[in-house]
């Protein structure tokens, strides 16, 4: 097995020195120390909220899972270029929304939070998750709590924010 992997893992990174891509950076490893399973009501609002429950329970590394639910309002930002630096627009939708999923990774206590949501209507559209998004009939979260190399974001030359090593 450990053969396997090695030679899967050398032709993974020749293939990234073909494309011109970097290799993954790889942090851990990490293990789950504490679960939480939150339940939202109406009008809560869903990124305040788990900001609420990070900070009561001292998540500092961890992850965010948004299983279910559905929204009323909700703001979000999205790129819209290729370009080295992105160009994103903000939009708030207002109506009845499905989430589909929602999930990121929390670093120095800060979740970044990617959303899908969707209707009859427009189908499915999202992106990163900003303040002000109510939930519709409820939410449900999942929150893992993680031990391992501590993690934090900072921008690089083009503005984006990047996960490394605390």
């Amino acid at each position: 097995m450990k053969r396997i992997l090695i030679v899967s893992f050398a032709c993974a990174a020749m293939g990234w020195a073909q494309t011109g891509a970097p290799a993954p950076r790889v942090f851990g490893p990490s293990h789950v120390v504490e679960t939480y399973r939150v339940l939202l009501d109406r009008n809560a609002l869903l990124l305040e909220s788990i900001l609420d429950v990070i900070r009561q329970k001292g998540i500092q590394d961890g992850e965010v899972l948004v299983t279910a639910g559905s929204v009323q309002e909700c703001t979000y930002h999205y790129v819209t270029t290729t370009d080295l630096k992105a160009k994103n627009v903000f939009k708030t939708v207002k109506g009845p929304f499905e989430i589909l999923n929602a999930g990121g990774i929390i670093a120095d206590g800060e979740p970044h939070i990617h959303i899908t949501l969707s209707s009859p209507e427009k189908g499915a559209f999202g992106g990163h998750l900003e303040k002000g998004c109510k939930v519709l009939y409820l939410g449900e979260v999942t929150l893992l709590k993680y031990d391992g190399p501590a993690l934090t974001r900072r921008a690089n030359a083009n503005g984006i924010t990047l996960l490394e090593k605390k």
